[in-house]
């Protein structure tokens, strides 16, 4: 190895230690000597070349400037607007911050000593945007750099304990968007059209990762509305309620790209004719095309007392308060399913392995548990819960709740904790809209998959009536058609009548750790294997989603 490359090695392994403790144990907790022992070189090797721990810093600091642009100037970054530019360039920038605040925070400060090459950054931007139109001729670059420069600045340091990147980039970029306005060209004719995704569900996310970051035109860009900042695996629900899943492990982040903006919101309603969303806090967002996938909630068929003393596993939010409810019932105590689909039986299964004091009650209204699969199939779940000392209750029909009880063909059954897993429908806001919709509430569309006489509205996943169940895979097998659909639009190309059957994989699900069913074409499996298939696809997915 010749004597430039072993010094640009050992520099590069220093660093690298440096940084790994810098995660592990935050900068102020990391000793040099600490760091020398993980690079494996003496304290002699490491002030060679860094004179202070704080240099390793300024190091790390000026890698990531001088990178950067490389990455701005890539199709198609260096086709987007100047805030979008400026939002990606942050974006790269603090791209630990979800994982690392505080560190990210610390290694910004040190990227602001080198203040000349970032404000030759800004002007670099500026100029681009001058030159291609989007800023008034007269724009003074160099002024308006250290505009920039100041906002983004005084931005990251007001706001620097936002909970996410994305979050935090937000609040910045509207200090800079504020200012940006009196540069922006009066009679400049570049035009974004907004394709706005309610709800980050398996087919908003779909949609999402199909079209970013290659296949977004350039003249596009994409609001995402959720409450949430990440996607949540909702196939796995039951295990985060039953205590065996932890709750970070159950989320997904979203694509990173410039041209998706996140708003973290509840949406209350949606005017389809003035095409505006109406969100809680009283905001209202527009869009020129939409897509609805705000799922679905329990539905309680009447049952008196149902909705107020029962728990559900239908959002993230639900689920949690169920895990809280089942974590604290007492000893011995007695916890009872309503609904043996197929979440009242992985819920079941589930929490028969974390909590193997408990009494489990499984209520179903049919003759046999999973009723709609093969009696093989069906005949082995029963006949798991039976050996494993959980009460199947056939032929149920729940007529109240109670804070305290239940009662099965009006008989009370003292119970601590109730779990409603029986039957679904689309949330309050799109049961209020206005559009023809099917007996269970779901919204009827046209073969493409938007409302009929409305080409702008698309419906994703639990609110759309479909020939199939809701699930996970539907919404995904929707949203790669909806994908489609949108393309041809935005090319002008005439639309296809009819588009192909989704094609469906199967079924699989869970009988606690190691055991499981599931349903592939005509093929039942039963046991380990279904249960290594469905740990192979969650991992898959997660893998897949980045």
């Amino acid at each position: 190895m010749k004597q430039q490359d072993k010094k640009v090695e050992t520099m590069e392994r220093i660093e690298n230690a440096a940084l790994r403790l810098f995660r592990e144990k935050g900068f102020d907790r990391t000793t040099v000597q600490e760091i020398t022992t993980a690079a494996k070189v003496a304290k002699g090797t490491f002030f060679n070349y860094f004179p202070t721990k704080e240099s390793i810093m300024h190091s790390l600091a000026k890698e990531r400037l001088t990178s950067v642009m490389k990455h701005i100037r890539q199709y198609p970054r260096n086709q987007l607007q100047l805030s979008k530019r400026i939002h990606s360039y942050l974006y790269f920038i603090l791209d630990e911050y979800d994982q690392h605040p505080m560190l990210t925070i610390q290694i910004w400060k040190y990227v602001l000593d080198e203040e000349q090459l970032l404000l030759s950054h800004w002007r670099d931007m500026l100029d681009a945007a001058t030159s291609n139109g989007e800023l008034n001729t007269d724009t003074d670059t160099e002024l308006w750099s250290h505009i920039i420069h100041s906002h983004v600045s005084y931005g990251i340091h007001l706001y620097s304990k936002e909970p996410s990147r994305s979050q935090l980039l937000n609040r910045v970029m509207t200090l800079v968007e504020a200012s940006l306005t009196a540069i922006i060209a009066k009679r400049s004719t570049f035009h974004m059209e907004k394709l706005v995704i309610l709800g980050a569900g398996y087919g908003g996310m779909r949609v999402m990762q199909r079209l970013l970051p290659n296949d977004l035109p350039d003249n596009i860009e994409i609001t995402l509305i959720d409450r949430l900042p990440y996607h949540c695996l909702k196939t796995e629900y039951y295990a985060l309620a039953a205590g065996t899943a932890a709750d970070h492990h159950l989320r997904v982040a979203f694509p990173e790209d410039p041209r998706l903006k996140v708003t973290y919101a509840n949406v209350t309603s949606i005017e389809l004719d003035n095409q505006l969303i109406h969100l809680e806090s009283g905001e209202t967002i527009d869009y020129n095309k939409l897509i609805i996938g705000l799922g679905c909630e329990d539905k309680y068929h009447g049952v008196t007392g149902a909705k107020e003393f029962s728990y559900g596993i239908q959002s993230m939010e639900a689920t949690r308060k169920t895990y809280e409810a089942l974590n604290n019932v007492r000893p011995e105590g007695v916890v009872s399913i309503v609904g043996a689909g197929l979440s009242g039986v992985e819920l079941a299964s589930e929490l028969r392995e974390s909590r193997p004091d408990l009494t489990i009650k499984l209520f179903d209204r049919g003759e046999i548990i999973l009723s709609a699969f093969p009696r093989k199939l069906s005949t082995y779940v029963q006949g798991w819960f039976v050996d494993h000392g959980v009460e199947i209750i056939n032929k149920s029909n729940i007529t109240k709740v109670e804070p305290d009880a239940i009662y099965n063909h009006d008989e009370r059954i003292d119970v601590d904790a109730v779990i409603w897993t029986a039957g679904i429908q689309p949330v309050e806001v799109v049961r209020n809209l206005d559009v023809a919709k099917d007996s269970s509430g779901r919204i009827e569309l046209t073969p493409q998959h938007f409302l009929p006489g409305n080409e702008d509205v698309f419906v994703v996943g639990d609110c759309a009536s479909l020939p199939h169940a809701p699930s996970a895979q539907l919404a995904e097998g929707q949203a790669e058609q909806i994908v489609q659909i949108l393309k041809a639009q935005w090319k002008g190309e005439e639309l296809p009548e009819k588009l192909p059957r989704i094609k469906l994989k199967g079924v699989l699900g869970s009988l606690g750790k190691k055991h499981g069913f599931g349903l592939m074409g005509e093929r039942t499996l039963l046991g380990r294997v279904p249960r290594v298939l469905k740990s192979g696809v969650l991992w898959m997915y997660k893998y897949h989603s980045g």
